[in-house]
């Protein structure tokens, strides 16, 4: 579950299993294996799709999965991973859709035509592709913004970008996250799912430690996209924990009352606890009310697909919204 055996096994390694029961350290070593081989295919993958989306002279950043793993533990495999993360501009999305549907990725659980990309852009931050070349179905997220869906600004993205560094990726040209960015992100992902894996925290545990962070400038941005809880919440958690090394005014923050850290029963945050989770964290009541006004009325693939209706009686899609949402929590809270 919190996905950090790799680092165990590894130190383990260095100590010479002291003290390990044998059949632990069998267990481990397979794993390990089984491990490094898959995120050899996910190595794979990547440097193609960054060559593919290079040729094509569209800017791509790999986010998390094997490019964190080497470039904060100098080691691909030492993380587990499962699938392959990258980022785009907003505006080459509708490109990166041909160049992986080209180069053999199939459209996820739900299919997306070409006259639906503008309304999965305006309600979602991200997309999964897959493809069955080879003997293991490979997996590959496409993002276009960075965190909560349904806020309706490109502050975060255009920030991102205008920091964003050339780098190369196993020989192919690629770009990277600034540190201070490669931090703030992780921060909001882990939120974003309510903090239930370990893997997340030591990843920015690490990246605080090895890093020169500006942590002015972090703070700054924090602020400036009503991030401040979320990143706050974030490090004290890690420094109570892992004892990361981080400002006295975000190490000695208390986590909220409702936060809890790797649950008894860790679930895939669904729509309304993902909702819960991000107005609790979002800065500001403006901020809280339009992600939530969004995330009530503004109409999605799914809807679309449901019913499709001609211009101009579309406008139809916006009340269908709730009536939607609202059945499924009448259907869920009833047993059906």
């Amino acid at each position: 579950m919190h996905g950090v055996f790799p680092l165990i096994s590894r130190n383990l390694e260095k100590l010479g299993f002291l003290g390990v029961p044998p059949e632990v350290c069998t267990e481990l070593t397979a794993a390990d294996r089984l491990n490094a081989a898959r995120n050899g295919l996910f190595v794979r993958a990547l440097t193609r799709v960054l060559k593919r989306f290079g040729e094509a002279g569209v800017p791509v950043v790999p986010l998390k999965g094997v490019a964190l793993a080497q470039s904060l533990y100098g080691d691909s495999s030492l993380r587990v991973c499962s699938d392959v993360d990258i980022l785009i501009q907003r505006r080459a999305v509708a490109q990166a859709f041909d160049l992986l549907l080209s180069d053999g990725y199939e459209r996820g659980e739900e299919p997306v035509e070409p006259s639906d990309i503008e309304l999965l852009l305006d309600s979602n931050i991200e997309y999964g592709f897959v493809t069955k070349a080879g003997r293991v179905p490979s997996l590959l997220e496409l993002h276009w913004d960075i965190a909560w869906r349904w806020r309706g600004d490109t502050a975060a993205p255009d920030d991102l970008w205008a920091e964003a560094e050339r780098r190369e990726f196993w020989g192919v040209d690629a770009y990277a996250l600034s540190t201070e960015w490669e931090i703030l992100y992780l921060a909001v992902h882990a939120a974003r799912h309510r903090w239930q894996a370990l893997k997340w925290l030591v990843d920015i545990h690490e990246a605080c430690s090895v890093r020169a962070v500006d942590w002015a400038k972090l703070g700054d941005k924090a602020k400036r996209l009503g991030w401040e809880e979320v990143l706050g919440v974030t490090l004290s958690i890690c420094h109570a924990l892992l004892g990361t090394p981080v400002p006295d005014e975000l190490a000695r923050r208390d986590p909220p009352r409702w936060l809890r850290v790797f649950p008894e029963s860790p679930a895939q945050p669904g729509l309304w606890q993902e909702a819960l989770v991000a107005t609790r964290l979002l800065g500001g009541l403006s901020a809280k009310l339009a992600y939530l006004g969004r995330l009530l009325f503004l109409p999605t693939i799914r809807e679309r697909q449901l019913l499709r209706l001609p211009f101009p009686i579309d406008l139809l899609y916006y009340p269908m919204r709730p009536l939607r949402l609202a059945g499924r929590w009448s259907s869920r809270n009833h047993g059906g």
